[in-house]
């Protein structure tokens, strides 16, 4: 007599997927703390202006960087060819640009690891059959994720290397943005190999609040990005006002509201202006909506998990504001790297509450059924 097949109860949402190989899923968490790791170096690059002290794009020779004297007079050399060092850092020493260089190879060289770690991986796992189509599907959206996010990190940095001397903004908001992206659904896709067996709660109350919620710290995100490449907590350093205003001049002049105020955004005040206001304001809205999703979460919802996860997510929120807070009113002169480090790392960290939130809500199929599952592989 064979074996019972368990069917999946398509109201309640109930998974029933066999589990996955230990080691596939330890290979998938190391993976997603290596996607955090690489928002942060990233952000460490930007805030110390590292980003544009390698100017070329050498995927596989980059990996060595400069290991003698005369090494280094090449690279600085090009160094000195470019805008940056002609409009912003003509007086940079030798020590100096060896440190911005570090976190700029630092920073590529952490995805080298990330890319070594994953192939390596892949063919270890695919060679023992630990990975079913299922799986290879989604991790193939994962290296499409990975190659855009590092295909639009050279290209942003390009933006740099020929008049204007910085990353432009909104290419730097596209790189974070598909970086946030990769860890979002590398995190899914841990959660589906990790915790296959979750019931969901597709019919409850809260679930109408779920994608307002998803939208709006998604476009906080894109705004944070912006407002980074932009440095536009520079000019207003001040909260709860914008240097004693709450809504600055510059953006009730209706003159200001010009396409070249938000392409060219260093020659005027208007972009950054207004950037810091959407910012906070989407703050304040966001902090609204987390606290009644928390709210209705707390009164429909009986469950541990979901509980825990509301109380991680509003504390985590709360953190967030702070370290807002923190971060534009010590930018006096130069964005401070702590801060600025600290308000990115929680944001990553919100992100990934928020990403376990919709899982637990709406987990979806499994990707193996149950008469496909390996005892030894538990």
């Amino acid at each position: 007599m064979g074996k019972p097949v368990l069917k999946r109860d398509e109201f309640s949402n109930t998974r029933r997927g066999g589990r996955y190989a230990r080691a596939v899923r330890i290979w998938l968490i190391v993976g997603l703390l290596m996607v955090v790791g690489q928002v942060v170096i990233g952000g460490i690059t930007r805030l110390t202006e590292s980003g544009l002290s390698i100017t070329e794009w050498q995927p596989l020779s980059g990996a060595m960087p400069p290991l003698n004297a005369a090494d280094w007079d090449v690279e600085f050399e090009k160094y000195q060819a470019s805008p940056q060092y002609a409009k912003i850092f003509a007086d940079i020493s030798l020590a100096d640009f060896k440190f911005i260089y570090f976190w700029e190879w630092f920073h590529r060289q952490w995805a080298r690891t990330m890319g070594l770690v994953f192939v390596v991986g892949f063919l270890a796992f695919w060679r023992k059959k630990y990975l079913d189509p299922p799986l290879m599907r989604r991790l193939g959206v994962v290296v499409l994720l990975a190659a855009l996010a590092a295909s639009f990190g050279w290209i942003m940095v390009a933006s740099g290397l020929i008049d204007r001397p910085w990353v432009n903004a909104y290419k730097l908001t596209l790189h974070l943005a598909l970086g946030i992206t990769l860890f979002s659904y590398l995190l899914w896709v841990t959660l589906q190999v990790s915790k296959p067996q979750l019931p969901g709660f597709p019919h409850s109350r809260v679930e109408r609040l779920r994608w307002p919620l998803n939208i709006l710290l998604g476009v906080q995100l894109l705004l944070g990005g912006v407002m980074s490449g932009a440095k536009a907590a520079l000019p207003y350093p001040s909260w709860p006002d914008m240097n004693g205003k709450f809504v600055p001049t510059v953006l009730t002049d209706g003159s200001a509201w010009t396409v070249e105020n938000l392409v060219y955004y260093e020659a005027s005040l208007f972009q950054p202006a207004l950037f810091q206001f959407l910012h906070r304001m989407t703050a304040y809205s966001l902090t609204i909506m987390v606290l009644y999703f928390a709210y209705r979460c707390w009164k429909t919802i009986r469950n541990r998990d979901m509980r825990r996860a509301n109380t991680l997510l509003v504390s985590l929120l709360i953190t967030q504001v702070v370290l807002g807070i923190l971060t534009v009113t010590n930018s006096v002169g130069q964005v401070p790297v702590g801060w600025g480090v600290a308000h990115q790392f929680t944001a990553i960290a919100l992100v990934a509450t928020v990403v376990y939130i919709n899982y637990l809500l709406r987990p979806g199929r499994p990707l193996r059924p149950v008469e496909n599952t390996v005892e030894n592989y538990r």
